[in-house]
């Protein structure tokens, strides 16, 4: 018994490394749609509605900064009901397509000096986390791989690759209603 445990348990942690591995190579979602650099604002698709706009608790509005203003994500299923609401900070941000019957998000934060940060925003168990941060610059010479290029929401200023990244631990980098 104790033999078939442990084997059940290192198949799991096998598959866990894996999957997380493949998260880190694999192709960035497609763009579903391109949120207004102005909040408050609002995109509805596939049953969805996700809004955008200035936090109603002025502490976290001050946490914003040159990566972006602190900004107030608001999820909801227009058919269940069901509504998840976080805070992170963002320059500009996108809507990508569904993984696992949910909308995920690209949120984009700037780290100054013309560096910026892309992270994937999934749902995962239960609650919207940063699962991936690919991070961009806008000088080619100080690109790893200056053949990987992408644009950033709104400006449409081509950005080289650096490198990716995935988030220690399992709570990612937002602010949840709850955790305040």
């Amino acid at each position: 018994m104790r033999t078939l445990r442990r084997s059940f348990f290192l198949g799991l942690l096998a598959a866990a490394l894996t999957a997380h591995a493949d998260l880190a190579t694999e192709p960035w979602p497609k763009a579903a749609g391109e949120f207004p650099s102005k909040s408050p604002c609002t995109l509805t698709e596939g049953g969805f509605r996700i809004s955008i706009s200035e936090p109603d608790d002025p502490e976290l509005g001050k946490q914003g900064g040159s990566g972006g203003p602190m900004l107030t994500f608001t999820l909801l299923n227009e058919k269940s009901g069901w509504k998840q609401v976080f805070h992170d900070q963002c320059a500009s941000a996108r809507w990508l397509a569904s993984f696992d019957g949910h909308p995920q998000l690209e949120i984009w934060g700037r780290g100054g000096g013309g560096f910026y940060s892309r992270c994937l925003i999934r749902l995962v168990r239960g609650k919207y986390r940063c699962v991936r941060i690919d991070e961009f610059t806008n000088f080619r010479e100080r690109s790893t791989q200056p053949d990987i290029t992408t644009t950033l929401p709104i400006s449409g200023e081509m950005l080289y690759f650096i490198e990716t990244r995935l988030p220690e631990g399992t709570t990612g980098d937002l602010f949840y209603e709850d955790e305040k």
